[in-house]
């Protein structure tokens, strides 16, 4: 990402001429207050924050103006924010949740063989050990933890080369977070590039090679191990030197 401003946005703060680069099998932690642009950043990420300067860019190729369709098709995935409002549809199945991925990426054909789409999805959700009765059965069933490895079995496949996570673990319970943080390093450690965004420091902490604070749409710190705590609280609030 290259001096990249976006139009005002109703999800928080424009981003306001954010540099940042990520490299394959590491992952770059978001620290800040909510409401400071990481919402934007997701959304320019996702092409859905209208671009007003800057350029963004995914293995080398120019992605400025691509859509989300042909970001997907590069290798972007994301785990959003709000999993039972962005991240699935609780009405529908569980198959039908999974396969949207393919649906995102073109791939529309595919719901021709429902039933071969199916055998696929329980494959990948034994895989990701969600704990489900069916595929047929619809995604509100599910528990929270159950819910987001139906997600991350959707968004972190062989394909993956840049996944966001916004907020992976919110609302999760021990178990389900220490399986999260797990997959988060297996993408890492296959070579995907990952953008952990949480209002937990200790999660950041704990998981990122290295941590980025936004401030008021703009990046105003960066940060490695080990982690200083009281600096980087400093940063998060404007009190930074």
């Amino acid at each position: 990402m290259r001096h990249l401003s976006t139009q005002p946005d109703a999800e928080g703060a424009a981003l306001n001429d954010v540099s940042l680069d990520i490299r394959a099998g590491e992952i770059i932690g978001i620290a800040g207050v909510e409401g400071n642009g990481q919402r934007t950043l997701v959304r320019a990420i996702a092409a859905l924050a209208g671009t007003a300067a800057g350029t963004l860019e995914l293995g080398g190729k120019d992605m400025t103006h691509s859509d989300l369709a042909t970001r997907r098709a590069a290798g972007l995935r994301i785990i959003p924010f709000e999993r039972n409002v962005e991240g699935l549809s609780l009405n529908s199945s569980l198959w039908e949740n999974w396969a949207m991925g393919r649906l995102l990426q073109g791939g529309l054909l595919s719901f021709v063989r429902p039933k071969k789409i199916q055998a696929e999805c329980d494959t990948a959700l034994t895989q990701w050990d969600v704990r489900y009765a069916t595929s047929s059965q619809p995604a509100g069933s599910l528990s929270g933890g159950n819910a987001q490895k139906v997600i991350f079995a959707r968004e972190v496949d062989d394909s993956a080369r840049l996944i966001i996570a916004a907020q992976p673990t919110r609302g999760l319970d021990i178990g389900a977070t220490a399986y999260v943080w797990k997959a988060l390093r297996r993408a890492r450690d296959r070579g995907a590039a990952i953008i952990l965004i949480s209002s937990d420091l200790d999660e950041l902490f704990d998981i990122s090679d290295r941590v980025l604070v936004m401030l008021r749409g703009q990046v105003v710190g960066e940060y490695g191990a080990p982690y200083d705590l009281r600096q980087v609280g400093q940063a998060m609030v404007g009190a930074h030197a």
